[in-house]
């Protein structure tokens, strides 16, 4: 059960936020960068590397980079970063919740 909590959790925060795929080779929001601000949300505390750096791609592909570069500039919240409305970034999101073991 705390299994499931924490992954539905981890979904839900992540569908809650942008991700978009490739912003770095055009500007737009470095992964390190991003990866290291999740691991400072509560939700990903103590999760595996290999999921955050999941999430933070799937971030890249789908969230809109203006609100991701906020995001990590700590402007606004992770909820608050658009571009997870598809059924795509929820898979996304639903394929990295799933690496949590």
């Amino acid at each position: 059960m705390m299994r499931s909590t924490l992954v539905r959790s981890v979904v839900l925060t992540a569908v809650g936020v942008g991700l978009t795929f490739g912003l770095t080779a055009c500007g737009g929001v470095d992964k390190s960068d991003l990866t290291a601000k999740l691991k400072t949300e509560s939700d990903f505390k103590g999760l595996p590397s290999s999921v955050t750096d999941c999430f933070a791609d799937a971030m890249l592909k789908y969230g809109d980079k203006d609100d991701l570069q906020k995001y990590v500039d700590g402007k606004i919240r992770i909820d608050y970063v658009g571009g997870m409305d598809s059924k795509d970034a929820e898979a996304a999101g639903q394929k990295c919740a799933d690496k949590v073991k």
